[in-house]
């Protein structure tokens, strides 16, 4: 089973980062609706998506790992 890395087109990549400004738009309003100011919710959506974005990418479920 190998599958082939096909490059990200235009559309694919312009969809993707949609997707992840929208996400980080909702997550930031929801945190401001609980009392955060502005600020705050964006400070810590940011430090939220760097830290997933940091972690390595783990395997299926009972894989190890």
């Amino acid at each position: 089973m190998t599958e082939e890395i096909k490059p990200m087109t235009f559309a694919d990549k312009w969809h993707a980062e949609k997707l992840l400004k929208k996400s980080k738009k909702k997550a930031r309003k929801q945190l401001q609706a609980k009392g955060f100011s502005k600020g705050e919710a964006t400070k810590l959506v940011k430090q939220s998506v760097n830290r997933i974005a940091a972690r390595p990418t783990s395997r299926g479920a009972s894989r190890g790992g």
